[in-house]
């Protein structure tokens, strides 16, 4: 009894030793170096403020400790323990730390999102929703791949990669076809066996008697396309797959740049390929939906009003110009462009909810990560247009038509995450 009661005198006399100002260090937090408020101990062992945990969370996008980068799992709980222990010896400095914590709103919504983002744990539900995406992308993957293989057969029969003069009668019919206003004369062209030798010996008197043009302006339109092909010796494109099989690399390049970074797409065509993309693409979308485009280029001129628009509109809703376009597309196509506009209404709703959030007084700064994967996008393709002649064809062909329609399932999910965040 005696030693029992020794023993607890010289307890009381420790702890009267050891004050709360002994132990202040130990309660640090290991990122502000000042009392950790709701502390948080990681599976490394250091421990820091759960507002400084969340913070560093969202700042860095990764799961690690903010002192020694080790990687934790799961989601981390407060330390009611620790908490505990301080509340007990040092209250009066807990009550002032969380006071000035409390007058900054954001620090509660910071922490509440941060709970969020890690409660998520996955069920059955969840693992059966991502196993059919799975095999959906799957499904979407195989199906992109055959219709590479297969639209790269018959490539080789576009009329852009065969000389005029090697042109038959049904490559005749099929350039005149192509031209909506001139689809009328195909009947006459096969009649008189018009093949490319005689379609570029034609003049105003033999177009007339041979395909029977009344129409002034048909006569004009049609004489002046049948002046480029004898000038360039080739039809230049007028579709976006006969485009894609002439320059493939630029195709691919616009197709994720129009996506990804639209107003910097149209910079890069305005400096680098003004005349064979910037022009045409500016002319097709303020022209009409009837003519040929490469008619359009050549004739039609942009007048400042047109220029005007056309800049507003890059600047403020870029992908807009993506829509016009596609409409445009409806001349020749049916299926794609459908694919082309969805995309692009989509990502132009995506970038409303990205400026609104990046000018929101409590998550712009969350915002400012995105630039840094912004500039390795934009650095990613244009490595890839410089190296994309010695990317085999195919594979070329499945990015391209993997963008065009895979890109709205894409487009849609991110749509749903924000509205869901």
């Amino acid at each position: 009894m005696e030693v029992s009661e020794a023993d607890s005198s010289s307890n009381s006399s420790v702890h009267r030793r050891i004050g709360a100002s002994d132990l202040v260090e130990d309660f640090l937090c290991a990122v502000c170096l000042r009392l950790a408020v709701d502390p948080t101990t990681l599976t490394c062992g250091h421990t820091s403020c759960r507002i400084c945990l969340a913070q560093w969370f969202f700042n860095s996008k990764k799961k690690e400790c903010p002192m020694c980068r080790q990687p934790y799992e799961g989601h981390p709980k407060t330390n009611y323990q620790m908490k505990n222990m301080i509340l007990k010896l040092m209250p009066n400095d807990v009550a002032e730390r969380e006071k000035e914590l409390a007058e900054n709103n954001e620090n509660s919504d910071v922490v509440k999102k941060f709970d969020e983002a890690l409660a998520k744990v996955k069920t059955k539900k969840s693992d059966f929703a991502s196993f059919c995406a799975g095999i959906v992308i799957a499904v979407c993957i195989f199906v992109v791949a055959y219709l590479a293989w297969y639209w790269q057969s018959s490539d080789a029969n576009m009329l852009v990669l065969k000389p005029v003069q090697t042109w038959r009668q049904k490559d005749v019919a099929a350039w005149l076809d192509q031209m909506s206003w001139a689809s009328q004369y195909v009947p006459l062209a096969m009649e008189h066996k018009i093949d490319g030798n005689v379609l570029l010996s034609l003049t105003n008197e033999s177009v007339k008697q041979l395909l029977n043009v009344t129409d002034t302006t048909h006569e004009h339109a049609l004489l002046l396309a049948i002046e480029m092909l004898k000038v360039h010796g080739l039809k230049m494109p007028t579709t976006l797959w006969e485009y894609k099989t002439l320059y493939p690399g630029r195709c691919l390049f616009l197709v994720y740049g129009m996506k990804d970074f639209p107003r910097t797409t149209m910079l890069y065509l305005w400096l680098y390929f003004y005349d064979d993309m910037f022009l045409p693409f500016v002319k097709a979308i303020i022209g009409p939906t009837d003519v040929n485009l490469t008619i359009i280029a050549e004739t039609e001129e942009v007048n400042t009003s047109d220029w005007m628009k056309f800049a507003f509109t890059a600047f403020v809703m870029p992908e807009l110009l993506v829509v016009y376009f596609a409409w445009q597309m409806f001349a020749h196509h049916s299926f794609t462009p459908l694919f082309v506009l969805v995309t692009a209404i989509l990502y132009q709703v995506l970038e409303y909810f990205t400026w609104t959030q990046f000018f929101s007084k409590h998550e712009w700064r969350q915002s400012l990560p995105h630039l840094k994967a912004w500039f390795r996008h934009l650095i990613s393709a244009f490595i890839f247009m410089v190296l994309w002649p010695i990317v085999p064809s195919l594979i070329c062909d499945v990015f391209f038509y993997g963008a065009l329609y895979i890109s709205p399932i894409q487009a849609s999910i991110a749509l749903y995450n924000k509205l869901v965040r």
